[in-house]
């Protein structure tokens, strides 16, 4: 016998698919942030890395960004406030058309009075995902609230960014590199000591 409990062999797994997704995260972001909105190459900004294993998710995101975690919710929010994106898993397992009914239904509830504008496929990292966009109104005025849902056999996510009616180029390109890192992979409990 090697010695080597099951219990380090599983936890040397796990650390070997954190890495591995770590690294992909680190090279979708250097691949897709040294561009700026003319399309030439500008110097790439430093991003941070976010993994949140109990989710199953893994992101990068510039550092002029805010993020919070709470319960199974992680938060973006851009420097200047214009742009919110939240991803949630609310519930375990393969609930995509549910999950998108219900907050379709709460968006539209929500930003009274508001109209679907979009409904169709979008990208969430390298994935296809179910995707719909929402005009309507909101305290401040004019919003627009992109929602991306997708499930793995784990998890069903949905993603949500909330901007004013017409956000800059340069925010929308932001978010596009975001959502462009995206990783889903199996939560990870925290174990129980």
């Amino acid at each position: 016998m090697t010695g080597i409990t099951p219990d380090a062999l599983l936890t040397r797994r796990r650390l070997g698919g954190a890495v591995l997704v770590v690294a992909g995260i680190v090279l979708a972001a250097v691949v897709l942030w040294p561009r700026g909105d003319s399309g030439r190459a500008t110097p790439p900004q430093p991003v941070r890395l976010v993994s949140v294993p109990q989710l199953g998710l893994a992101l990068a995101h510039p550092r002029t960004w805010k993020a919070s975690t709470e319960g199974r919710v992680l938060r973006l929010r851009s420097a200047d406030g214009s742009a919110l994106l939240t991803f949630s898993a609310p519930v375990a397992g393969r609930h995509s058309t549910g999950v998108k009914a219900a907050l379709k239904s709460a968006l539209l509830e929500r930003l009274r009075p508001s109209k679907v504008v979009r409904d169709g496929a979008g990208r969430l990292g390298d994935r296809q995902v179910t995707s719909f966009e929402v005009s309507g109104r909101a305290a401040k005025g004019r919003v627009r609230a992109l929602a991306l849902v997708d499930s793995t056999p784990y998890r069903t996510y949905a993603v949500t960014l909330l901007t004013g009616a017409r956000p800059s180029r340069r925010r929308l390109a932001e978010v596009q590199q975001i959502l462009g890192t995206v990783r889903l992979t199996k939560p990870v409990l925290r174990s129980k000591k």
